[in-house]
């Protein structure tokens, strides 16, 4: 059974929120409007990078979906984990 396209879009957008809340939390610890601001810049290139790759394969009336694919996903991960391992206190390891 192969993959669809908005499958894999929608776990690529899942694996990158969960990688930006831990990139977050190590490099800006409580600063959370740099970390919003990184999580965006990820979700942009994400975008950017699903336009090039799976762009062409997507019919007209489809591209919807090739730009809200895991939009939910990939914010619910990133609180997740940039809250949980804030509050875990990983982020005191940086010092």
């Amino acid at each position: 059974m192969a993959i669809s396209k908005t499958d894999k879009i929608f776990w690529l957008r899942a694996g990158l929120g969960a990688i930006a809340g831990v990139a977050c939390d190590l490099f800006f610890g409580t600063d959370f409007e740099s970390g919003v601001l990184l999580a965006v810049v990820i979700y942009l290139a994400s975008y950017y990078l699903v336009r090039r790759v799976w762009g062409p394969q997507f019919k007209p009336d489809e591209l919807t979906k090739m730009y809200t694919a895991g939009i939910g996903s990939f914010v619910l991960l990133f609180i997740f984990m940039y809250i949980f391992l804030f509050t875990v206190g990983l982020h005191y390891l940086n010092l």
